[in-house]
């Protein structure tokens, strides 16, 4: 059972809403994944490859999110009022469970991954999560994806900023897995790196990665009031 909580309002840059995301945005979401992800690094093309096999993979990763409801993941989208609520980014966060319950719902893998590497990630992420966070109750701020174009809009800030509210009135720890790229976000609020998680190169692909574990506590109100500024 989750913990109870109180919703927490957003607070969306002028021109954009945020909600909760339905099924019907599912296949939305994806395409906002390869143009965030996948656009940022060619790790991510070979880890999570643009192609049927994989979309329907991440299809039914989001749309177990949403069927889970609100008491395990919250998913929500970004609209961008200007061009007609085209779906600028989106953000999954993980509910914190009384029982400090870990588990993620998740379809199988496709066959043709690379396990080597599909276990670095995904596998040393959960064990990165169980080692730091143990059975504590915590809210865990699992993606965050920004469509390229709209990187500079303050959209990373507006749904990391739900997520610290909710903990905060909580009076919980976040944690997350954060690429090079969207550390920035993290340490504006004064989270904490809990150190590295490596991924193994493959030539032709990409150099070695590195994944980074971070933890946001709830008492570091001045790093989250300079946030805001």
């Amino acid at each position: 059972m989750h913990v109870p909580y109180a919703e927490q309002p957003h607070k969306p840059p002028p021109g954009f809403r945020i909600r909760d995301a339905e099924l019907a945005d599912v296949e939305d979401i994806v395409n906002v994944w390869y143009a965030s992800f996948n656009a940022s690094n060619k790790f991510f093309d070979y880890v999570i490859p643009d192609d049927a096999a994989t979309r329907k993979w991440l299809q039914e990763l989001f749309t177990m999110g949403i069927v889970a409801g609100p008491g395990v993941i919250r998913t929500f989208v970004v609209e961008d009022l200007s061009q007609g609520k085209k779906l600028a980014a989106f953000a999954r966060w993980i509910v914190p469970q009384e029982d400090g319950n870990q588990d993620i719902p998740m379809p199988p893998v496709p066959s043709h991954w690379d396990p080597e590497i599909t276990d670095a990630l995904w596998g040393g992420m959960a064990r990165s999560r169980a080692r730091i966070m143990g059975q504590k109750p915590h809210w865990m701020a699992e993606f965050i994806a920004i469509e390229t174009a709209y990187h500079h809009a303050g959209l990373a800030f507006a749904l990391f900023d739900w997520g610290v509210r909710q903990a905060e009135a909580g009076g919980m720890e976040i944690y997350g897995d954060s690429t090079m790229r969207g550390l920035p976000v993290w340490k504006r609020y004064g989270a904490e790196e809990r150190g590295l998680i490596r991924i193994p190169a493959r030539p032709g692909w990409f150099d070695k990665y590195e994944v980074v574990p971070v933890v946001w506590t709830p008492n570091n109100k001045l790093a989250r009031d300079r946030a805001r500024l």
